[in-house]
């Protein structure tokens, strides 16, 4: 089978697998193969460099490695505008008008070079639920933060923990 049919179950398993697969091929090139085995989330490629020669080798050893593997590694996004105009040239990146962007399930901000959460379902929704244990733990886990940034501040386990300990009529 050559084919995956998209919304089954084991697809994101496969797909990551085959990505894994393609990347210990390039356990010769340790930099690129460490980079892409731990920045890689599902079908976002999430990674940086210290400087703008290193982040465009990094990019296109990156774009190599996939294409090798029959994918097409598009989408690029940077802050910075030196390295976008290269990526035009060579027809990576989609230009759009929007300054933030979607990345991880974070919103990142190119201009400022920052990033958000994205709270604002979560603030709406928090006032029209009633305290129960099934809302404490749907709200929690809107929570979304998978780079950690706010990980030292979230201590929602321990507070559902706490809460169902003191069994508050749940």
């Amino acid at each position: 089978m050559t084919l995956v049919p998209f919304g089954v179950t084991c697809s994101p398993f496969i797909l990551a697998a085959t990505i894994k697969h393609h990347i210990k091929k390039f356990k010769g090139n340790s930099e690129v193969h460490e980079m892409l085995d731990s920045s890689v989330y599902v079908d976002d490629l999430f990674y940086g460099g210290d400087s703008l020669e290193r982040a465009h080798q990094l990019s296109t050893d990156a774009v190599n490695v996939f294409r090798e593997a029959g994918m097409n590694l598009r989408k690029f996004q940077t802050n910075s505008t030196e390295f976008k105009k290269i990526w035009v040239e060579n027809n990576v990146t989609s230009e759009t008008e929007n300054e933030n962007r979607k990345i991880l399930g974070l919103i990142w901000n190119v201009n400022t070079d920052t990033l958000k959460l994205e709270t604002d379902s979560l603030l709406e929704m928090i006032p029209n639920l009633k305290c129960t244990k099934r809302h404490i733990l749907k709200t929690v886990a809107k929570i979304f933060d998978p780079v950690g940034f706010i990980s030292p501040f979230v201590i929602s386990k321990m507070f559902v923990t706490t809460i169902v300990a003191a069994r508050f009529g749940f």
